[in-house]
């Protein structure tokens, strides 16, 4: 963890390739953002949660609320042994993000959406999430994608607000219209 009350505690990774957790650099600047607007003491949604790093840092650093959702048993039971280190509670549903949205009771002030690199996943989510309500007013989802993809300025009432590269990784930040 990078800071907040879990500062310095190592998490349990993934032994393959299957589960990728966003770098460490790339989760600071990204709660340094969420910090600047304010958006750290609300509720929390993790998609495609992997090891739980980023839904595990929002508690760190304050939210009220997280929820971690995956579909791999083997990120399911690393998400467990992490937050099991941090003595922290949140929800955590396995769930085919490839199928849609689980059923989850929002809304919520931060969306992180980090799937697997090179499967189209981001932009469906997004297409997803942009029918779902699940954005609290003046919250943001925020997208994790490799830097050779292009996501659309415009998604349903989702709107780009900031785009931010950190070596291979980009931070796609998105707001709603209302």
């Amino acid at each position: 963890m990078t800071t907040g009350r879990f500062k310095g505690l190592r998490l349990k990774g993934p032994s393959g390739e299957r589960i990728r957790p966003m770098a460490d650099r790339v989760r600071k600047a990204l709660f340094d953002i969420l910090a600047s607007r304010g958006l750290l003491e609300g509720s929390f949604l993790d998609l495609y949660a992997g090891t739980g790093a980023v839904g595990i840092e929002a508690l760190s650093r304050g939210a009220s609320r997280v929820v971690l959702v995956d579909k791999d048993p083997r990120a399911l039971r690393l998400i467990r042994q992490n937050l099991a280190r941090t003595g922290a509670s949140a929800e955590i549903i396995r769930y085919d993000l490839s199928r849609g949205l689980p059923p989850v009771r929002g809304p919520f002030e931060v969306i992180s959406v980090t799937p697997p690199y090179g499967q189209g996943l981001a932009e469906k989510t997004l297409g997803d999430l942009a029918q779902s309500g699940l954005l609290a007013p003046g919250g943001l989802v925020v997208v994790e994608e490799r830097e050779t993809v292009t996501l659309p300025s415009r998604v349903g009432r989702l709107t780009l607000k900031d785009r931010r590269r950190y070596g291979q990784s980009v931070l796609w930040f998105y707001e709603e219209e209302r």
